[in-house]
């Protein structure tokens, strides 16, 4: 049960996505890691370093706004009874991704985190 990397996340306009992603690599001096597209939902994301940018409209950012970071971990199942334990909210069931698999938690003190498992 390791957490593999953390990502601060964040939510922009569609028109700001690429002078966004253009900032966060400026101030880390890094390039962009992966790119993904979420037609489904209306939304595209890029990891730079510590930051991931979710773009799209206010309609579609909407249900995923709440989520502050992200969390990637080695194996998402190890994670659900010692979240719960320490009184953390926690869905019963995973969403499966082409990328993975996550799930949004609510810690105790109000902080929304979504944890996420790559795929093999």
């Amino acid at each position: 049960m390791r957490i593999l990397k953390t990502l601060y996340r964040r939510h922009v306009d569609g028109v700001q996505f690429e002078s966004t992603i253009a900032f966060y690599e400026s101030l880390q001096g890094m390039r962009c890691e992966r790119r993904l597209g979420f037609p489904e939902m209306g939304i595209e994301a890029a990891v730079i370093g510590a930051f991931i940018v979710l773009a799209g409209t206010d309609e579609a950012l909407a249900p995923v706004r709440h989520v502050e970071a992200a969390l990637i971990v080695d194996a998402l199942d190890d994670f659900v009874e010692p979240l719960r334990a320490l009184g953390a909210s926690v869905p019963e069931d995973f969403h499966r991704t082409p990328v993975g698999r996550n799930m949004i938690v609510r810690h105790p003190d109000g902080f929304a985190v979504e944890y996420f498992e790559p795929a093999a």
